[in-house]
């Protein structure tokens, strides 16, 4: 074929040539254009200047010389008496007036002639198109040429618009039943006469297109319909080669999905199942459209292009939005094709967030039907799993502990798990499979993690709850979008029972009910196994059930949702309602078992033992722990040996070093000589220094330790016994305390043995300094259900403040030493008997040193922690006790309360300055302490004799100078923090809706410091 414009010799384009250019030919033909003048321009364009346009400016200048100009006279035109009607001669001035008013009636009896002309005889469109032979004469419908005939169209769009000659372009003719018919295989993924699949940019092209591009010839071939033009040609073409492309490029992805492996999921299998019924139907859509085979056999009928491209417009949408869906939409290659994720989270996220953008387009109905069936679908197995792990439609199964971390659906396994398995790994491998898609509302969301915890905890607190039981097994969460479902739902009445089940057991239900085994329900569709070979196929309908399902879902699916529920976040929210109330529930429920019933598993009761024990709140636990640990004696060594009842005196290296004493009086005294070289650590116990060595670790130790926390457990906290053998108090009240033996004790920390600044002795290793008792701790072993609410980092916590009250008893014991060496008959001496001063000074900073210790165990015991746990207590007792009590008093699940239990020590801490972020002002309280301390030990070597009076005098001088200097310095840091915290002013004590305020953390140091310096007695000392 040439590189002619145009595709094929037409008469009538023959005749427009020779007309256009022949004029001899013209003349051969009497008669032709004879009536109409022909048609020259009058005017012409200039070409636009290369400057700036001002077209306001001109336009007003083009206006004045408008107006200027002078009257144009009309040009008129004489037909000659030459037959073919081309040769036209311009008149001259003179002769105008003559040929006027003929020119005039000619023109007025030309179009008179054509309105009067009969309209039923011939076609009274007026154009050069009637100059073909093979015009048709019979009257038209319409006048507009775009509505006439192919052919005239065609040619009159060629002729106002000719194409631009391309080399590169190949004209390709064809005809519209020959193209109609490869369309028809090539909409459906096929590979035609006119066009084939390139695998490689994965789309259909032309045959020819690809023949050349094999050859390496760069032409491009350009279809040509029967009495189209190239434009309308590619256009039509373009809706079918889009539909074929999207569509196998959908197969080749299905095909790939069904290649993944099954530890990706069920989800991204689901998907790959829905889709395929999806392409199904759109296939066979694809083939009901026309034209049918019978059109196609027909060539002497002419076909309805645009009827027919019409048809094809919503399909080709819907596989536009389905292609977007997966990544493979049109303008992609196959290098830019999104990765379909399999992780059921970012999947399903992915498929509601298109069917939310078409329902807020108001996109047909059939692609919000379909996108609502891909998501019903593919969801229905991941849903069902989430509820289940919430023990929600099914009984609940043992989570796994070893998990995929990519997994985000919850991984349960049926075997048991070791009873010895850390809490917190099973509760990090819940943590994996807590990102929930974005469908699932905001409160559901927040309530699953805790309650697939809460199930965790509720099968080792109580493994026969009724929640692990499955007694909800025929509820489950579906999808509802047909308005009579909604308003069932909305009205919590009667809604299907189980799962929707595929057509396929519907229609097999005949012919399994024959069958002589019978199947468990789950397990019904094996039955199909049994049938004799050939049975299903033959007599079942040739059509697949997905596909049914699909189609009764696209019949049945509302043109827009319900009124009751007229949003999809809305339908989604009443969609998992019962869900939501479950897991709620659950929460609840495990919270209820810790908190109301009694026994070991009792939040409240392990609260008050460790604040008993590692706060020191329990009075008996203190004596016996003062006794142990310290000593105000007064004098160096008199504890042991003077004190004969104490759990110490009656150990095993007690008793022999009594014996040994007793026989040998020689090494006695040595030994009291050897003793009186040592440092006297004023408030200690002398019995810690026994073996000479700090610290003082060793059975003894243990035992005397061990005691302690029994007989203060022994003390009457426990329920008696009556007469009659039978408990007064409940058991299980008796069996937490028979726990509370073996769960409390006394432990060595592992310190380093350099201090911060990298010296080789550290504070704790010297029994002289305030760290001397640091190496010693409790600690506490929390029944497992319960170590989700006393993990280790709270009983570190605990721990922190134990070793503060140790520090503080220590420097108590040292003052109550001191005022026994100061002023008790039978041990007191004159201290500095002749420096009146110094004795002056000294009981000077006795009494300040007294005031400072004293309200400073007052605060923590009182404000500090007393001030916070009594109000959180109380919070723990009416959160399910007193249904009136607003919801900032309650905690909502057993998380909530673990986060608020270590939101009580933070306070605590915070209100003693122990966080890491009260450094500065913790370590201002600590040397204050500490200086208190040397003072007493300074007068406890004064005392013993070995220093002299005018050796401990600038001692004791210098040591007030300096506490001074520090009590003054943390008073202003502490009355800045308490100038900058909100509730500076406010009363600790304050009501709020009848319970007790906690006084906080920074809130509380405003009441240390009233305590300290309510008359702002330091203050004036700073100025003094």
């Amino acid at each position: 074929m040439s590189n002619n414009p145009w595709p094929f010799d037409h008469p009538i384009l023959t005749d427009i040539q020779r007309h256009k250019w022949d004029p001899k030919a013209i003349e051969d033909s009497p008669g032709v254009l004879q009536d109409l003048p022909r048609i020259m321009p009058h005017f012409f364009v200039p070409a636009l200047e290369d400057k700036p346009q001002n077209p306001i400016m001109e336009s007003l200048g083009l206006e004045k010389a408008n107006t200027l100009l002078p009257e144009r006279k009309p040009r008129s035109f004489a037909l000659s008496d030459d037959p073919s009607g081309l040769s036209v001669r311009v008149l001259k001035p003179p002769e105008i007036a003559i040929v006027e008013e003929d020119r005039i009636a000619e023109v007025q009896a030309l179009w008179l002639g054509a309105v009067v002309r009969k309209s039923g005889v011939r076609n009274s469109l007026l154009s050069w198109d009637r100059l073909r032979k093979t015009h048709a004469n019979t009257a038209s419908p319409t006048a507009f040429i775009s509505e006439q005939e192919e052919f005239v169209y065609t040619s009159a769009r060629h002729h106002v618009h000719p194409r631009l000659f391309n080399p590169r372009h190949e004209l390709l003719p064809t005809t519209q039943h020959e193209l109609l018919a490869s369309l028809k295989s090539t909409v459906l993924g096929i590979s035609s006469n006119l066009h084939a699949w390139e695998p490689t940019s994965e789309r259909f092209v032309h045959i020819v297109a690809s023949k050349r591009a094999s050859d390496g010839a760069d032409t491009l071939p350009i279809l040509l319909v029967d009495g189209k033009d190239e434009v309308i040609s590619t256009s039509f073409v373009e809706r079918f080669l889009k539909i074929g492309t999207l569509l196998r490029r959908l197969e080749l992805l299905l095909v790939s999905l069904r290649t993944r492996s099954a530890k990706e999921g069920p989800t991204i299998h689901a998907l790959a199942h829905t889709l395929s019924e999806t392409l199904e139907y759109i296939r066979e859509s694809l083939v009901e459209c026309p034209p049918t085979h019978s059109e196609l056999a027909n060539e002497s009928s002419l076909l309805p292009l645009a009827g027919i491209w019409s048809r094809y417009a919503l399909l080709e949408e819907l596989l536009v939005s389905l292609s977007e869906l997966c990544g493979r939409d049109e303008p992609r290659t196959p290098d830019t094709y999104l990765h379909i994720e399999s992780s059921p989270s970012p999947l399903l996220s992915r498929i509601y967030d298109c069917l939310s953008d078409h329902s807020e387009r108001q996109s047909p109905t059939l692609i919000r039907a379909v996108f609502a069936f891909i998501l019903t679908t593919t969801s229905q197995e991941y849903i069902q799993d989430v509820s289940v792990s919430v023990g929600f439609g099914g009984k609940p199964k043992e989570v796994k502990k070893n998990r995929a971390k990519q997994q985000d659906a919850l991984v349960l396994d049926d075997e048991d798990e070791e009873e010895e398995e850390d809490i917190f790994d099973m509760m990090d491998a819940i943590d994996l499979s807590t990102s929930f898609p974005t469908f699932f509302p905001q409160k559901v969301s927040n309530l699953l993690p805790a309650a697939q915890k809460s199930l965790v905890l509720l099968r080792i607190a109580q493994p026969n709850h009724p929640f692990l039981s499955g007694g909800q097994k025929g509820r489950f969460v579906r999808w509802f979008w047909t308005e009579k479902e909604v308003e069932a739902k909305w009205n919590d009445l009667d809604t299907p029972t189980s799962a929707p089940t595929s057509n396929l057991s519907n229609l097999l239900a005949a012919k399994i009910s024959s069958s002589k085994v019978s199947y468990k329900p789950e397990l019904s569709d094996f039955a199909s196994f049994d049938l004799e070979p050939g049975v299903t196929r033959s007599q079942m309908p040739n059509v697949s059930p997905g596909h049914t399902n699909l189609r009764s879902f696209i019949r049945d699916f509302p043109p827009s949702l319900p009124p009751i529920t007229p949003t999809l976040s809305s339908l989604t929210l009443l969609a998992f309602r019962d869900l939501m109330n479950h897991a709620s529930t659950l929460s609840s429920s495990l919270l209820s078992l810790f908190i109301e019933q009694p026994g070991k598993l009792n939040f409240k009761a392990h609260l008050e033992l460790l604040r008993s024990f590692l706060l020191v709140a329990k009075p008996g636990f203190k004596m016996r722990l003062l006794t142990a640990l310290f000593d105000d004696a007064g004098e160096f060594g008199a504890t042991s040996e003077g004190r004969s009842s104490t759990a110490h005196s009656m150990s095993v290296r007690a008793l022999r070093l009594r014996k040994h004493r007793m026989k040998n009086p020689s090494s006695q005294g040595e030994a009291q000589l050897k003793e009186s070289k040592q440092p006297w650590a004023v408030g200690l116990a002398p019995h810690l220094l026994e073996r000479e060595t700090w610290p003082p670790v060793g059975a003894d130790l243990s035992f005397f330790l061990r005691t302690v926390i029994v007989d203060s457990l022994e003390g009457g906290q426990a329920p008696q016994l009556g007469a009659d053998g039978m408990e007064n108090g409940k058991a299980e009240e008796l069996e937490f305390f028979r726990e509370a033996e073996w769960r409390l004790g006394f432990a060595i920390k592992d310190l380093p043995k350099k201090d911060s600044k990298g010296r080789d002795r550290a504070k704790w290793l010297d029994p002289l300094a305030i760290e001397a008792l640091d190496f010693l701790y409790m600690d506490y072993k929390p029944p497992k259900p319960l170590e989700i609410l006393i993990p280790a980092d709270v009983l570190a916590k605990y721990q922190r403040m134990f070793a503060f009250i140790l520090r503080l008893f220590r420097v108590e014991s040292a003052l109550k030493s001191l005022f026994r060496m100061s002023t008790h008959r039978t041990i007191s001496t004159v201290l500095f008997p002749t420096f009146t001063e110094s004795r002056q000074l000294l009981l000077h900073f006795r009494f300040v040193s007294q005031a400072f210790i004293s309200s400073l165990s007052g605060y923590i015991f009182d404000t500090a922690i007393g001030g916070n746990f009594d109000p959180f207590l109380g919070r723990l007792t009416n959160s399910l006790t007193s249904p009136s009590v607003s919801s900032d008093q309650t905690f909502s699940d057993v998380f909530e309360l673990a986060q608020s239990h270590s939101n009580l020590l933070d306070d605590i801490l915070s209100a003693c300055l122990l966080r890491s972020g009260q450094k500065g002002v913790g370590e201002l309280l600590r040397q204050s302490m500490e200086l208190v301390l040397e003072f007493t030990i300074v007068v406890g070597e004064l005392h013993r004799g070995r220093i002299q009076e005018y050796e401990a005098a600038p001692m004791v001088e210098q040591l007030y100078g300096k506490f001074c200097i520090k009590m003054t310095t943390f008073t202003q840091v502490l009355k800045g923090i308490v100038d900058k915290s909100p509730s500076s002013s406010k009363v600790a004590l304050e009501t709020n809706s009848g319970n007790r305020r906690p006084t906080g953390g920074l809130d509380a140091l405003y009441h240390l410091l009233i305590r300290l310096d309510l008359t702002d007695w330091w203050g004036a000392q700073r100025k003094s």
